[in-house]
């Protein structure tokens, strides 16, 4: 049933003609019919709307309970969401029938779906593995549980909210404006035959979706035009975590759920092998969420999480570098090894192609005060996540040293490389040198960890031992698994034997290198990047990082360099656009955004220089598509290039830019989102900065003997 050409007005009149009589029945005059249900669950629910969409506004929270029945729990627990303003749910007034409609089976398993009359999204049956929510033990008794940022939504049809909303109107929105309703026609009659996105078209009521009871449990795909991007229908609201996401607690089944009446404390019950657990959280004063755990194994543990800190908590994802607020080095707190030198190649017997022994280590130099180390290697793999190998803790301070192989020394943590406690051998995939971090922290007191070891990584470590660091140390090594000319067996490096006969000695002419200092790891930053929808980088006028990825998915790079000032910033950043027409995909006007964290406190905002070099489709006209191409200079990268007369970057929101799930999961505070003044139109953009630092010199006194003078800029 097409409606295309068909006005907005005009088509709620014919489309929906059974709801526009109700409406005006209850003397909504220019209410549009989409609003009905959710006038059911007002206040909670508030409405808006303009000629194209119905916005839906709330918290995230339902009048009913909500947890009780989970047998399957990762942990999270529901808090407000901020589904307002320009993160509100949006349905559209005058649905368009896709050319061919999209299944949801293994697509959009990111996000929701459909919105509930009561304002809580309803996401794919299918949880982001693939698997059934509903029959793993995922959902509660209302076919809803919490997400990674402590979201809450349904996996199934809210067949509930039929005796609130009435059995003639829909439970829930499909986010391609179609109505979703219950079992059965408002008439109470059962529904004719379905197509393949459980929806039919009838007289009365013209296309719309019903539920079931069993797979699907909601529509089974769009038959409405809707856009996947990253896995998900985009655009949509985003929900905020304030909290790392957990693993899940084997055993546990959620006993009861209870809300104050303000939503502002909640108490979470569960029990594991009935042994009784709780939950108890509530917000501060200030802002904050306070947390605390009575754990089913008797330990207790409290943590504050504040929104947009996204650090801290007992446990940190995979993908979580494993990084202090703010560590802290000094000179005379060194960590070495007797077998391999900071930046050597580690011996094999140490990996995972080797015994998968632990590193002998040493120490020396700790601050005053110290009561206690904790050690964490990890490495950063090409994707930019970070791979915690081994993590100890409660190591004595009486100890200046591990031996091969170390045991019963301190309080083993998981690794992240299989999610068990213990040394986990590097053992990395692909060919080329890979190097891992072993970090050393001195600490004023023993870590107030309350946790099992198989809850304690990374992350989680740092955030309980932040306030106790003294000083930090790092020992860096290689391991090569591609068998490069010169790597033997035991994996160190030699110099291939003389064939002369002469014992090797230093040339005749060689110069001296009494006296050099080197830079390290330590002397590094690391930058974070994340771009809609691709960047290249440089930095003095070298070509320092590229988006690997031309436009899909939004990822954010993060990359490590060695800084030196004054450090002159120049990017290029591209929206995905056609270069003849200025759309995007063909369909539509597209929008940017550019974010960069430096971690020395360079951050971009509207100090930066902006300027547009290609800008479409002009005027908005989507039909005629006309662009402006500005020819960019060729030395826009360069120390020297002259952008005084560029207008300063423009800054936007999170919620305007709208940044998929991998952004939250990198550092950019307190970095701003920047573009031109037309963030949809203008499509290529190069943005410069300089900063200074008066008085700063290098710690090292050598320069590169790596000649890069011939390789390609851009």
């Amino acid at each position: 049933m097409g409606f295309t050409g068909v006005s907005a007005k005009f088509f709620i009149v014919l489309g929906f003609c059974g709801f526009a009589a109700s409406a005006l029945a209850q003397g909504a005059v220019g209410r549009p019919p989409q609003a009905a249900p959710f006038d059911a669950f007002a206040p909670r629910v508030k409405l808006r709307w303009d000629d194209r969409f119905l916005y839906v506004e709330n918290n995230g929270l339902p009048a009913h309970g909500m947890m009780v029945g989970i047998t399957a729990w990762q942990q999270q627990v529901p808090l407000p969401q901020p589904y307002f303003g320009g993160n509100a749910w949006q349905i559209p007034l005058a649905p368009v029938p896709a050319k061919v409609p999209q299944s949801i089976k293994g697509h959009f398993l990111r996000g929701a779906i459909a919105i509930a009359a009561n304002g809580i999204p309803i996401f794919n049956p299918q949880n982001n593995r693939g698997e059934i929510s509903q029959e793993i033990g995922e959902l509660d008794q209302w076919g809803g549980h919490c997400g990674r940022a402590d979201d809450y939504h349904y996996h199934a049809a809210p067949l509930h909210l039929q005796s609130t909303v009435g059995k003639d109107k829909p439970i829930a929105y499909s986010l391609d404006g179609y109505a979703i309703y219950g079992l059965n026609e408002p008439d109470g009659s059962a529904p004719g035959k379905l197509d393949d996105c459980c929806g039919h078209i009838t007289a009365a009521l013209g296309y719309h979706y019903h539920s079931s009871t069993k797979y699907p449990y909601v529509n089974g795909g769009f038959h409405g035009q809707v856009v996947e991007r990253d896995g998900q229908i985009d655009p949509q609201p985003r929900a905020q975590p304030i909290r790392p996401a957990l693993p899940p607690l084997r055993g546990a089944k959620i006993t009861d759920f209870k809300a104050a009446a303000d939503e502002k404390s909640f108490r979470l019950q569960y029990s594991v092998n009935g042994k009784p657990g709780a939950v108890n959280y509530a917000a501060t004063s200030d802002g904050a969420w306070k947390f605390q755990f009575a754990n089913a194994d008797g330990t207790q543990s409290e943590e504050t999480y504040r929104a947009g800190a996204r650090k801290g908590g007992p446990v940190v994802r995979g993908d979580q570098a494993p990084q202090p607020a703010s560590p802290k080095k000094s000179g005379s707190f060194v960590l070495r090894s007797p077998v391999v030198a900071d930046g050597g190649v580690l011996p094999v017997e140490f990996t995972g192609d080797g015994s998968s022994a632990t590193l002998p280590l040493e120490w020396s130099g700790a601050p005053v005060g110290t009561q206690s180390y904790a050690l964490i290697m990890h490495h950063l793999d090409p994707e930019g996540k970070t791979k915690v190998y081994w993590t100890l803790y409660q190591i004595p301070a009486n100890i200046h040293g591990l031996p091969k192989n170390a045991s019963g020394v301190g309080v083993l943590g998981t690794n992240t490389i299989n999610n068990r406690i213990g040394y986990a051998p590097p053992h990395s995939k692909g060919p080329g040198a890979k190097t891992y971090v072993l970090s050393l922290y001195a600490l004023s007191a023993a870590p107030p960890i309350h946790l099992p070891a198989s809850q304690v990584t990374g992350v989680g470590l740092l955030a309980s031992i932040k306030d106790l660091i003294l000083a930090s140390t790092d020992l860096s090594v290689v391991y090569t698994r591609d068998g490069a000319a010169g790597v033997p067996e035991s994996g160190e490096r030699k110099p291939p034997p003389r064939n002369d006969g002469q014992a090797d000695k230093p040339a005749k002419n060689a110069p001296d290198h009494s006296g050099v200092v080197k830079p390290t790891i330590a002397d590094t930053i690391k930058v974070n990047v994340y771009a809609d929808n691709w960047f290249v980088l440089y930095i003095n006028g070298k070509l320092t990082a590229v988006d690997s990825i031309d436009f899909l998915p939004h990822n954010v790079v993060s990359v490590d360099i060695l800084p030196e000032y004054p450090m002159t910033i120049a990017v290029m950043a591209k929206d995905n656009a056609d270069a003849k027409t200025g759309m995007e995909y063909g369909d539509h006007i597209g929008d940017g955004g550019f974010i960069i964290k430096f971690a020395d406190g360079t951050a971009s905002n509207a100090t930066w220089k902006a300027k547009c070099f290609f800008k479409g489709p002009l005027n908005r006209d989507t039909k005629s598509s006309g662009v402006e191409q500005i020819p960019i200079p060729d030395s826009w990268w360069t120390i020297n290039f002259d952008d005084s007369q560029w207008p300063n970057a423009v800054e936007y929101t999170e919620q305007r830019v709208n940044p998929k799930e991998v952004f939250h999961g990198a550092d950019f505070t307190p970095a701003k989102f920047i573009w031109t003044a037309d963030l949809d139109l203008d499509n290529t953009v190069i943005f410069r900065t300089k900063i200074d630092k008066p008085g700063w010199k290098p710690r090292w006194n050598t320069q590169p003997d790596l000649d890069v003078s011939g390789a390609p800029r851009r």
